[in-house]
């Protein structure tokens, strides 16, 4: 399985269209929060799976806060992560890692794209396509699932305004 996932577009539509395109065929896109419309409107646009998640600016919008996802025996958590601390850092979300319920958890907030591989897992922040931090660049992420595990890789954004 083929998974895009991006994160903090804060309604910046054709940054996220672009990192989509980017992408190319995916079978799933995962938003991990901060302007959840946009997801809303780019599932309707692309026609594929998609799961949001809200984060601390869709304070305007129902939805999830979190997302469980079980892809092929894999257990998957979706969440923004600005109630685990994550801009100051990883410690509560590599705890809910070692509990053992999940082998990837995917998060954003801190719009810093980073893969912490674990013994217990692997956290992904696939960074942000709008507005990048810590001399980052605009980025989403890809993630391949099969029988053999899960191999997430971040891509910066190829985009000149």
């Amino acid at each position: 399985m083929r998974i895009g996932v991006v994160s903090d577009t804060h309604g910046k539509a054709h940054l996220f269209r672009e990192a989509v395109k980017q992408m190319g065929t995916v079978d799933l896109l995962i938003h991990a929060g901060d302007h959840f419309s946009d997801a809303v409107t780019m599932g309707k646009e692309i026609g594929i799976k998609l799961v949001a998640v809200t984060g601390n600016c869709d304070w305007h919008d129902s939805g999830p806060d979190e997302e469980e996802l079980d892809i092929m025996g894999y257990k998957i958590l979706v969440t923004h992560g600005h109630k685990y601390g994550v801009k100051r850092d990883n410690a509560k979300l590599i705890k809910k890692l070692r509990e053992g319920k999940y082998n990837l958890i995917v998060y954003g907030h801190s719009h810093f794209p980073e893969i912490t591989r674990l013994a217990d897992g692997i956290l992904l922040n696939p960074g942000s396509v709008s507005f990048p931090r810590r001399g980052s660049r605009c980025s989403y992420a890809i993630v391949l699932i099969d029988k053999n595990g899960i191999l997430p890789y971040i891509h910066e954004l190829n985009w000149q305004p």
